[in-house]
């Protein structure tokens, strides 16, 4: 079953994924106290909700009830096609990085290349590969707990108030703030808490979908809009004060990100028609439309987008300006289009050589 609202949602995340690293190129550009810093800091807050998103779309369609996944293809087909697909692209980064540098891959330049793609961190968007890697090996222990919605609030609770409400009030001063810290820091909670939470919550609001009124929704969506709001407001005063760029809203792990981001995942799912494409008999069709279209394309534009940025930055293409309010837009306009074109011409090349 092909989930269309999900089609449309990995879309949309995409775009958020792009987002990110286009207006990081305007916060590293303008000045702290500029119009320019602050819409770009926005943006980058919203777009940090990508991030979230696609882990809790990778929870939904994994943990989703019915879907038996051996354990073998749990990890031949999502451990290690995830873990293979970081490791090369680890390495198509570093050569990229040594011929823009004017390197040459051999002698003493390849025997570092070896040790970076051993022991090197990779480019700065590729942690999700090992990130989602990982969290497929607990797909088999997870799916039998987490049908029941109790189970799931064992979890959910802890992960919310603990890894993304309290670390999000520590951004402010208020009464017994370094007692708190104290008590809760001795936990460790960052062990147990983080992306599995999403992973987990993204089935969860999926699964019981059926259960969230009109009202519960609008609460949310309202929620959503506020939290974005006083995430911008107040990252954009922190950084200020500052004098440099303030991250702690533009991240997953922060209480804003969680409402806004959930909201978007509920706003897509409302009219998502998500019956199986394809006939009464289960045959297979070609995706229709624009969206599940785009949508095949969105792994490849994730993993690409950023050599774009860097070609267009060397190239003199990549010029922010005073005006980020058109030029960050514009930009992902561009770098998306053109990552979605190599990526699809990628696509028939390697399937007329099959052919």
């Amino acid at each position: 079953m092909r989930i269309k609202a999900f089609d449309r949602l990995r879309v949309f995340a995409c775009i958020l994924v792009v987002l990110v690293h286009v207006s990081a190129q305007g916060i590293s550009a303008s000045a702290v106290d500029s119009a320019a810093f602050a819409f770009c800091q926005c943006c980058n807050i919203l777009a940090f909700s990508g991030v979230s998103i696609f882990v809790m779309m990778s929870g939904a369609l994994a943990l989703r009830p019915g879907k038996e996944t051996p354990v073998r293809d749990v990890v031949v087909k999502r451990f290690l096609f995830f873990l293979g697909l970081y490791f090369l692209w680890k390495g198509i980064y570093l050569v990229f990085d040594l011929l823009r540098a004017g390197q040459g891959v051999s002698g003493s330049g390849l025997k570092q290349l070896v040790l970076d793609l051993i022991g090197g961190r990779g480019f700065y968007h590729l942690w999700y590969l090992p990130m989602i890697a990982f969290l497929s090996l607990l797909v088999p222990l997870l799916r039998q707990g987490v049908q029941k919605k109790e189970v799931c609030l064992l979890y959910l609770v802890p992960f919310v108030v603990l890894a993304l409400l309290f670390p999000t009030l520590f951004y402010f001063e208020f009464p017994f703030k370094y007692l708190l810290m104290d008590f809760l820091g001795q936990f460790e909670t960052e062990y147990f808490l983080g992306y599995l939470g999403y992973f987990i919550l993204g089935h969860f609001l999926y699964q019981w979908k059926e259960d969230q009124t009109g009202r519960k929704r609008i609460a949310l969506m309202i929620a959503g809009v506020v939290a974005l709001i006083c995430g911008c407001i107040f990252g954009v005063q922190r950084s200020r004060a500052d004098g440099v760029f303030f991250d702690g809203y533009s991240s997953p792990l922060s209480f804003t990100n969680l409402l806004t981001s959930s909201a978007i995942f509920v706003f897509f799912l409302q009219n998502q028609g998500d019956g199986p494409r394809g006939s009464a008999t289960g045959a297979k069709k070609k995706p229709q439309g624009p969206s599940p279209r785009f949508s095949e394309l969105t792994l490849g534009i994730y993993l690409i987008h950023p050599m774009v940025i860097e070609i267009l930055k060397d190239c003199g293409m990549f010029i922010m300006g005073d005006i980020a309010a058109v030029t960050v837009p514009l930009y992902v306009v561009i770098v998306t289009v053109v990552s979605a074109a190599v990526v699809f011409l990628f696509k028939k090349v390697t399937a007329m050589i099959k052919r």
